[in-house]
């Protein structure tokens, strides 16, 4: 009799073991339910990312690790506001409205190089556009503009509307920063601007895939085109170049350039802000610029952002040096 209770109790001990581990378990499983659920259910700091930089912006968080690891990636429509409730950042090509000369389609920013700020948009990149010459070849003045200057043509993407219009914003600039206010004079000019400058012949039928093929000839010859272009090249090509901003005229005692900009801004209430600061310092950081701008193939606005090559390294000292950046107004509009 005494064994079998004695049994018994081994076998109610061993079942009251196994429930309470079951119990444990469940427990345990309910309080890992919770946790996720509340993990899941935090919000997402939201990149509102212009939609054909978003492939180029998830790989810039791929290898840049921001601070906030939690994020979502959407594509902007074009001057599309920020989605009501959420916070994160706005990153896009079409930034503050910027300094606007009634009747000239320039977007002016003073001073960006220095400040790297306007209207509380932060510059993480810029593709300038640089004159592109060979080594060998002579750097180019002002004089090079003209019909005689017997040191070699200027190349032209003419079918590209925006390198015809990034010549008649650098033949039509009167003074640093200063540019015509009244239509025809920027018609004028673009209508003549075939006859009136050395361009190569039909070089309003070219696309830039036919014109940098010319720059590499043996006569000396020179092409105005943005960073990105250049870099697209293949590496024995790009490395024959040298890069300079574009010529301004005798007397100037300041320059501009025309570029790209790629801008962020910080959005959301002042308590989320606060809880993302940490990102938009990471955003202004040197080695996040140089990441972005090694992917956009573009260079980063932090003066202390690596240059990628020798042409990044030249237009990136052009842009630290610049008094002032210029956009088309078109492409540069308030969010």
């Amino acid at each position: 009799m005494a064994a079998k209770k004695k049994n018994a109790a081994k076998g109610l001990t061993k079942r009251g073991l196994k429930r309470s581990v079951i119990i444990a378990s469940a427990a345990a499983g309910g309080v890992l339910l919770v946790v996720l659920a509340l993990y899941l259910g935090r919000p997402k700091l939201l990149w509102y990312v212009d939609e054909e930089y978003t492939a180029a912006w998830n790989r810039v968080l791929n290898a840049g690790r921001p601070p906030f690891s939690r994020h979502q990636v959407v594509s902007r429509p074009a001057n599309a506001l920020f989605p009501a409730g959420r916070f994160g950042f706005i990153v896009t090509r079409c930034g503050p409205a910027g300094e606007r000369a009634e009747g000239a389609p320039v977007a002016l920013y003073r001073d960006l190089a220095r400040t790297r700020v306007y209207q509380d948009w932060h510059v993480l990149a810029l593709d300038p556009w640089m004159v592109f010459r060979k080594h060998q070849d002579p750097e180019p003045g002002r004089s090079f503009l003209d019909l005689s200057n017997g040191r070699g043509s200027l190349l032209l993407a003419g079918l590209d509307e925006e390198a015809v219009r990034a010549w008649l914003f650098q033949l039509l600039q009167e003074s640093p920063g200063v540019f015509p206010q009244d239509e025809d004079s920027w018609q004028r000019k673009s209508e003549g601007l075939a006859r009136e400058y050395p361009f190569q012949n039909g070089a309003f039928s070219y696309s830039w895939v036919q014109t940098w093929p010319l720059l590499f000839r043996s006569e000396a010859a020179c092409l105005y085109a943005p960073l990105s272009q250049a870099r697209s090249l293949p590496p024995f090509r790009i490395g024959l170049l040298d890069a300079t901003r574009f010529p301004e005229p005798a007397g100037w005692d300041r320059y501009g350039m025309q570029a790209e900009i790629l801008w962020a801004k910080i959005q959301g209430d002042a308590k989320q802000r606060e809880k993302i600061a940490g990102v938009e310092r990471w955003l202004r950081d040197a080695a996040t610029q140089t990441v972005i701008a090694n992917i956009f193939e573009w260079i980063p606005a932090h003066p202390s952002g690596i240059p990628f090559n020798t042409v990044s390294w030249e237009s990136q000292m052009a842009w630290l040096r610049s008094s002032y950046i210029w956009q088309g107004a078109d492409d540069a509009q308030d969010s």
